[in-house]
């Protein structure tokens, strides 16, 4: 039997709730353990597993940019590359410095869709011939919060107001295809 205020940890010993270990879905944890599970982070507090949903705060380095990567939970950090998107269609956010004539707003975070979706043209034996399905890397606005407004700084002291999309989600939709030999 312990004092109040103690517990019997893993070892037998009686010890304050702060230095007792963690059973969290048949893992044991250490006091002050943090672990990342199933989109949350979790923390061994005063013997019980905390989770929390969210993601860790991300900074990326210049010339990164934050991709939300299918099937993940987070973004993460990855170099920008100027080729051709071999990803599918994903949302990346990079910050920026936006420029209005003469005002301008540094280290703005701005979300953009980019990646590969399907294309491609069939040819049928009858008509209409050729069937073609054109899919595009697409925006999706947050819902709640479809746009942002900036005030930039001018160089007269002024200040102009700016509106910027807020991008939620990127995914592949319909887009225009068809005969472009006429053009």
């Amino acid at each position: 039997m312990c004092d109040p205020g103690l517990y019997r940890n893993g070892s037998g010993r009686c010890v304050p709730a702060a230095h007792c270990e963690c059973q969290h879905r048949g893992r044991l944890y250490p006091p002050g353990a943090e672990w990342h599970e199933d989109c949350e982070t979790c923390r061994c507090l005063n013997g019980r597993g905390v989770c929390m949903a969210g993601c860790p705060p991300l900074s990326c380095l210049e010339g990164e940019v934050k991709v939300q990567e299918p099937g993940s939970c987070c973004p993460v950090c990855r170099t920008e590359s100027l080729e051709e998107p071999s990803a599918a269609c994903q949302r990346y956010t990079e910050v920026r410095n936006i420029t209005k004539g003469r005002c301008s707003l540094r280290g703005v975070e701005v979300s953009y869709c980019r990646g590969r979706c399907l294309s491609r043209t069939n040819v049928l034996p009858e008509e209409p011939y050729l069937q073609t399905l054109c899919d595009c890397c697409s925006y999706r606005l947050d819902p709640v919060s479809p746009v942002r407004l900036l005030s930039l700084r001018c160089e007269d002291g002024e200040v102009e107001p700016v509106v910027l999309p807020v991008i939620h989600s990127c995914e592949c939709s319909s887009c225009q295809g068809g005969d472009f030999s006429k053009r």
